[in-house]
């Protein structure tokens, strides 16, 4: 499977901003699609999370997520994978974080509508999937959020209609 982006980490200062979308619980259980050094996860154990999954290419950043989490002593609650994320079963998933590139959007739609229960929640910084309204959107130091609650109401499209007006000039 084609690799969506390359890891680009987020900056501390924009990392609430996936957070102040959602509220957490301990039974939450949040995949990161590629999840890089694991930040984003270990700010949702601090939040409430109850349980965290990773999912990256990388195996170098694989390898530092799984060591931070032992350093936090929080590796019983999370786990890192090596793999694309597009062979990853998401259904255990109540909430999921994701930057990735707008081409992803389409494959990544059909995964997320065929896998994750209703009432899963997916936030995904910068790029918005088209086909779906946001329930809400916020802006967090200059990048944008976008909060998707399964099943996913249809982005609402607006049409133009001409009318013939004969006779005016």
């Amino acid at each position: 499977m084609p690799s969506f982006i390359g890891w680009v980490p987020t900056p501390p200062e924009c990392v609430d901003g996936f957070f102040e979308l959602i509220t957490l619980s301990p039974s939450d259980v949040v995949y990161d699609l590629g999840s890089g050094d694991g930040r984003l996860l270990f700010a949702a154990l601090a939040k409430g999370a109850g349980r965290v999954v990773g999912v990256d290419l990388d195996p170098e950043l694989v390898q530092q997520a799984r060591e931070t989490a032992r350093i936090k002593g929080v590796a019983d609650r999370a786990n890192f994978i090596e793999a694309d994320v597009l062979d990853v079963n998401l259904a255990e998933a109540t909430l999921v974080l994701c930057y990735l590139y707008p081409t992803a959007s389409e494959e990544l739609r059909a995964k997320f509508e065929s896998e994750l229960r209703p009432g899963a929640r997916v936030v995904i910084e910068s790029f918005y999937i088209d086909e779906w309204e946001s329930v809400r959107s916020i802006d967090k130091g200059g990048k944008s959020f976008f909060l998707y609650v399964m099943p996913p109401q249809p982005r609402k499209r607006f049409r133009l209609h001409l009318v013939d007006f004969e006779g005016f000039t």
